[in-house]
């Protein structure tokens, strides 16, 4: 049977045909396809950060600068510190004069009490010296021996008494010379060309002093 080669289906390729030129240039366009960020996205994203640094230097500036109304008040608060200060100060210091005054107060008390019982005790001796004075002053004339030891006796106890008056400081108020009323009693006035006026003529007891304390005066006439 004969065919008719026009009848017959043609079978062709309709790809169209790519040499190795195009071919390579495909390929280096899909290298290069992948999604690279743009030129403008770089400069955007630089000046983004530019942006941020600066904002950044400003406010750490600013944090940096204290303003006029921290000064003013840290200022004032230095003051006010500096006030409480010196008026603390203030305080401690009368305090401490105040308590000075009257630790002297105190210690001058306490010495006046000492000295205030140590003349009553020393009183009591000093009558004792009175009392053993008047006795020799009494004495007779003629003492017979069986007396004697008595009489030794007694001037035995008036020297250790003048002795405890001694260790005391304690010394007789001197009668020579002129009246002192800060140291002698004036018993009497009297009438005398022998001593000269406000003179002590003669001493009737004997005073005693510690120093300038006068723990008793002497009794004493006085010329007129």
């Amino acid at each position: 049977m004969a065919h008719n080669k026009d009848s017959e289906p043609i079978n062709e390729d309709v790809t169209p045909a790519i040499d190795e030129n195009t071919a390579v240039k495909v390929e280096e366009n899909e290298t290069i396809a992948p999604d690279t960020p743009s030129l403008d996205d770089d400069v955007k994203a630089q000046n983004a950060e530019e942006q941020t640094d600066s904002e950044t230097a400003e406010t750490v500036s600013v944090d940096a600068t204290p303003n006029a109304d921290m000064i003013e008040q840290l200022q004032a608060d230095l003051a006010a510190a500096q006030q409480e200060s010196a008026k603390n100060l203030e305080n401690w210091q009368r305090t401490a004069a105040e308590f000075a005054n009257y630790k002297r107060r105190q210690e001058e008390q306490m010495k006046l009490q000492r000295d205030r019982i140590k003349s009553e005790v020393l009183q009591g001796v000093i009558s004792a010296l009175d009392d053993l004075d008047l006795a020799f002053q009494n004495l007779p004339a003629e003492i017979d021996g069986q007396l004697i030891g008595w009489v030794e006796g007694f001037r035995l106890v008036q020297r250790k008494l003048d002795k405890i008056l001694d260790d005391q400081n304690v010394m007789p108020v001197d009668t020579a010379g002129q009246f002192d009323p800060n140291f002698h009693e004036a018993v009497s006035y009297e009438e005398t060309e022998d001593h000269e006026t406000d003179h002590i003529i003669a001493e009737l007891r004997k005073g005693y002093q510690i120093g300038n304390r006068v723990i008793r005066p002497a009794l004493v006439r006085v010329a007129r």
